[in-house]
């Protein structure tokens, strides 16, 4: 993301600064409605613009959402996850890939990527466009639940499923009218992937590499952006 001036930091954070001001409200609202509150701040505004400090804050903020968001106790299930999803936040783990560290160890919006769980095959589709539109990259990834990674439900004793292995199968990279060309170096096995929190709206997960994202259903980003 490209660095604005410091003249032009001291005349836009202010701005931006007021309209991340409302998440201090005193109203009570659950840590999902929280986060939906954060990822459309994070769409409408710039938060490059912030001060340092501000966006410390909103980082801290997401780490906070994410352990409250743990003790609801909603990790993985097949009937819920299956489907198609669009990440819209992440916060990069210090081992994460270049491409997930966009701007550094910021909380950030994603662009216009899709993940598609497919339950019966055992199977993560994700379609990941390139930055200017006119490439897309695909990936096929292979998971099975895991007992590696669980946790015990404070609300009513039962064991709550956290974790998928997964392995990179195959990539494949089209730019415009091209045929399509495979990226070598993407398979890869032992790979995992951690529920933090997932209902039929919302899917927090934590990778293998640190990485902590956000999906959401389309038609939930759409009612919330209407609603914040």
């Amino acid at each position: 993301m490209t660095k604005l001036c410091a003249l032009l930091n001291l005349f836009l954070a202010p701005a931006v600064a007021a309209a991340f001001a409302t998440t201090t409200s005193t109203t009570t609202i659950s840590p999902k409605e929280s986060l939906a509150k954060l990822v459309v701040e994070n769409l409408k505004y710039d938060t490059s613009k912030l001060s340092p400090k501000l966006q410390q804050e909103k980082r801290d903020q997401f780490t906070q959402l994410i352990d409250d968001l743990w003790d609801e106790s909603k990790g993985y299930s097949g009937d819920t996850v299956k489907g198609l999803w669009t990440p819209f936040l992440t916060l990069p783990g210090k081992k994460s890939r270049k491409q997930q560290s966009l701007v550094g160890n910021k909380v950030e919006k994603a662009g216009l990527a899709t993940d598609n769980f497919v339950i019966q095959n055992g199977e993560i589709r994700v379609s990941v466009p390139t930055p200017r539109g006119n490439g897309l990259i695909e990936g096929l990834l292979a998971f099975t639940p895991s007992s590696e990674n669980y946790s015990v439900s404070d609300i009513d004793g039962k064991i709550v499923l956290r974790r998928l292995a997964v392995d990179n199968v195959k990539a494949t990279f089209k730019y415009k009218f091209l045929p399509k060309l495979y990226v070598p170096g993407f398979k890869k096995k032992g790979g995992y992937l951690d529920f933090i929190y997932l209902d039929e709206d919302v899917r927090v997960t934590k990778g293998n590499r640190g990485g902590t994202f956000v999906h959401m259903r389309k038609e939930y980003l759409d009612q919330v952006m209407e609603q914040y």
